[in-house]
C-alpha cells in the first residue's frame, strides 16, 4: 500500500538538439560505434531508443558514419532513416576497437553533471509535504504499533529531509521503522542511467537499489511520442538503500571498474532523493568517527566531492536523507561537536506492555495463529514480570516463529498453549542461570540395530556384483527353502534373517542380470581374482551348479539366462573383457516390515 503525499515530480524534458543533451559530439558517435558493434545490427529507432536519444538528434551523426563507410544500411521498411536496417562495416568494427580501448560502455548517452544537479534539486521534495496522517498511513502499512510520541519524534526529521541518529537496545524495531519510511512517498523519481564529467562515466542505475517504473518501450513503428521525456533517465521509486557493518570508506567514493574502464556512483550518489541508511553505525571497519568525518560537508553543505583516479574531482548534489542507526551508545562516538552534525536524534525505547501485547496479536492474526485469550498475560507473567525481563518489538515476531516451527514438528494443533510457548521462549533466549540437571528426563527408547543393517556389514568388504550373489547364495539352506545363519538367528530370529536374505539376495541377482554381457564378463573375473574367487572352483564343466546361485523365487527364463551367461563367460573360446569393470555393488535394500 503506498501514500501518495506529494504530487509527481515533473519529468526531464527530452533535448531536441545534439546541444541540449550537453555532451560532445565525439561521445555520442563513439556510443552509436558501440552499441552497434555489440548488438550487431538495429533499426534506427532501435537505435534511438538503445542510445536515449531522439533520432532527429543522431541523425547527422548516422549520416556522417554513412559517408566515412564505417555504417552501412542493410535493408530498410521504409519511414525514412528511422526504418533503416544499420550495421557496422569491416572498418567501423575496426575504428570501434579503437574507441573500446578507452571504456566498453555502450548503454544510453550519460548525463552530464551540470544538468543531472540541476534536476536532483527540482526533485527534492516541497517544504512542509509531510503530515502526521500520511507518516502514520505509512507505518500502518507495515503492520507497524505505533504511539503519538513515535509519529512526533519521526515526523519533523523525514520532512526536514535532514540527517537522523535512531539509537536503542537491539531488536526494538530501528531498521524495521526506517525501512516503513519507503512506504510513504508515492512520487516518482527520475534517475540517469550514467553522468558525464571530465570525460568519464559514471554509472549511476543500480537496478538493486533502484526500482524502475516500468513504461512502454517505442516501437520502430513509433516515430515520435508526444510529451515523452529524456530517455536517459529512468522513472523510478524514490531509492532507499541500506548499508551495514560491510561500510567501508572507500565505499563512499567513486570506484573505477578496471574490465569496463567506468566509474560506479557510490551509494550515497545512488541514493539521492532518496534514503540513505548506515546501519549498525559504529560497527564498521572504519571507526565512528572517520565515518562522521566523512559526512560533515555533505550534511553541511549539500553537496559531496569525489575523486577519479586521475586524480581530478567532481562535485555532486547530496540530496538524501542520511540516517544513522545504531545499538551502541552514541556518547562513544565522539565528542557533542560531532553529534551535533547530525540534526535530529530519537532514542527508540522498548515498548510498554500494551504495545508488546498489540505486536503479539498482530502477529498472530496476520499468520492465522488462535491465541486463548489466558494464555498470553500468563505468558507475560511468567517471562517478563516476574523475571524483570525488558519488552523487545521483536520477541513475539521472534517466539511465535519457534512455537510455530515446534507445532509443524511435532505435528500439534497450530494453536498456542502455556508449554508450547514457554518451550518457544526457551530456545528463543540465553538463560539466565544454570539451574542444574532436572530430577528425571524423559528418555526416548532406543532404536536396535536391524537385521538389514548387520548383513550390510557383513558383505561391505565385497567388491563385485557376482560376488555378492555368491556369498548370499551360501546362505540357502534347500531343504526348507529358505536362508539360514545361526550368528544372525540368535539376535533377529530365524524367520527375519531369512526374509532379510532372500530380499538382498534377489536384490543382487537383479543386479547381476541387469548387467551387459561385456560387464558380467568383466566383474566375473574381478571376483575370480579376490580371495572368495580363488575359492570357488567354478569353471565351464560344472554348468549343472549355477542354478543353485539364483535366489529363491527367480523365474525359470532368468534361471537359464543365467546359466548361459556364465558359461558363456567361462568358455576358453570367451573373448576378453571389453570396456571398464562394472564397478557395481549390491544395491540398497529398504527394510521389509514384519510379517
Amino acid at each position: 500500500m503506498m501514500i501518495a503525499v506529494e504530487p509527481e515530480t515533473a519529468a526531464p524534458p527530452e533535448p531536441e538538439s545534439l546541444e541540449q543533451t550537453g555532451l560532445p559530439e565525439s561521445m555520442v558517435e563513439h556510443l552509436i560505434l558501440k552499441i552497434l558493434y555489440f548488438r550487431g545490427e538495429l533499426f534506427g529507432q532501435d537505435l534511438s531508443h538503445a542510445i536515449g536519444l531522439k533520432y532527429s538528434v543522431i541523425n547527422e551523426l548516422v549520416e556522417a558514419l554513412k559517408l566515412q563507410h564505417l555504417v552501412v544500411v542493410k535493408r530498410s521498411i521504409g519511414m525514412g532513416n528511422v526504418g533503416a536496417l544499420l550495421t557496422l562495416s569491416e572498418a567501423g568494427r575496426v575504428r570501434t576497437r579503437e574507441y573500446l580501448e578507452n571504456n566498453i560502455y555502450s548503454g544510453p548517452a550519460p548525463v552530464p553533471l551540470e544538468q543531472y544537479t540541476q534536476w536532483v534539486k527540482t526533485q527534492r521534495p516541497k517544504s512542509g509535504w509531510l503530515s502526521k496522517e500520511a507518516l502514520r498511513q505509512a507505518f500502518r502499512g507495515k503492520r507497524m504499533v505505533i504511539t503519538e510520541r513515535l509519529l512526533s519524534q519521526v515526523g519533523p526529521a523525514v520532512s526536514a529531509g535532514s540527517s537522523l541518529l535512531i539509537y536503542g537496545k537491539p531488536g526494538d524495531g530501528k531498521t524495521f521503522l526506517m525501512a516503513s519510511l519507503n512506504n510513504l512517498d508515492a512520487a516518482k523519481v527520475f534517475v540517469p542511467y550514467a553522468l558525464e564529467c571530465q570525460g568519464n562515466i559514471i554509472q549511476v542505475y543500480d537496478p538493486v537499489y533502484h526500482e524502475r517504473v516500468e513504461e512502454d518501450a517505442p516501437s520502430v513503428t513509433a516515430v515520435a511520442v508526444e510529451g515523452s521525456h529524456d530517455h536517459r533517465w529512468l522513472k523510478c521509486r524514490r531509492p532507499f538503500i541500506v548499508s551495514g557493518g560491510e561500510l567501508t570508506l572507500d565505499m563512499l567514493d567513486l570506484r573505477f571498474n578496471q574490465t569496463s574502464r567506468v566509474y560506479e556512483a557510490p551509494f550515497q550518489l545512488k541514493a539521492n532523493n532518496g534514503i540513505y541508511l548506515i546501519d549498525d553505525f559504529g560497527r564498521q571497519r572504519a571507526t565512528p568517527t572517520e565515518v562522521l568525518n566523512r559526512w560533515i560537508v555533505p550534511m553541511d553543505r549539500k553537496v559531496d566531492y569525489l575523486s577519479f583516479l586521475s586524480g581530478g574531482k567532481m562535485t555532486v548534489p547530496f540530496e538524501t536523507f542520511l540516517a544513522f542507526s545504531t545499538n551502541l551508545n552514541p556518547a562513544s562516538f565522539g565528542d557533542e561537536a560531532f553529534l551535533r552534525r547530525i540534526q535530529y536524534k530519537l532514542l527508540m525505547r522498548g515498548p510498554a506492555m500494551n504495545e508488546f501485547v498489540k505486536i503479539f496479536e498482530e502477529y498472530c492474526s496476520d499468520h492465522g495463529i488462535p491465541c486463548p485469550e489466558d494464555v498470553l498475560p500468563s505468558f507475560i507473567e511468567r517471562h517478563y514480570t516476574r523475571t524483570g525481563k525488558p519488552f523487545r518489538r521483536c520477541h513475539p515476531r521472534d517466539v511465535l516463529i519457534h512455537a510455530v516451527n515446534l507445532m509443524n514438528f511435532e505435528k500439534l494443533p497450530l494453536e498456542l498453549t502455556d508449554q508450547i510457548l514457554d518451550r518457544a521462549f526457551d530456545s528463543c533466549f540465553l538463560s539466565e542461570e544454570d539451574t542444574g540437571a532436572p530430577a528425571e528426563a524423559a528418555i526416548l527408547p532406543s532404536v536396535g540395530r536391524t537385521c538389514l543393517d548387520h548383513w550390510a556389514e557383513r558383505g561391505a568388504w565385497i567388491a563385485t556384483t557376482f560376488g555378492c550373489v555368491y556369498f548370499l547364495a551360501s546362505f540357502r539352506d534347500f531343504a526348507m527353502g529358505g536362508y539360514r545363519d545361526e550368528i544372525s538367528e540368535q539376535q533377529f530370529g530365524v524367520d527375519e534373517t531369512s526374509r532379510t536374505l532372500a530380499l538382498m539376495h534377489r536384490r543382487a541377482f537383479q543386479a547381476w542380470m541387469g548387467l551387459t554381457l561385456d560387464q558380467q564378463r568383466s566383474d566375473f573375473q574381478r571376483f575370480l581374482r579376490s580371495a572368495e574367487g580363488s575359492s570357488a572352483n567354478l569353471t565351464a564343466d560344472r554348468t549343472e551348479g549355477f542354478a543353485l546361485l539364483a535366489p529363491v523365487g527367480a523365474s525359470v527364463d532368468d534361471r537359464a539366462r543365467f546359466v548361459t551367461n556364465l558359461a558363456t563367460i567361462l568358455s576358453p573360446a570367451a573373448p576378453p573383457a571389453q570396456g571398464p569393470d562394472s564397478g557395481v555393488r549390491i544395491p540398497a535394500v529398504e527394510p521389509v516390515p514384519a510379517a
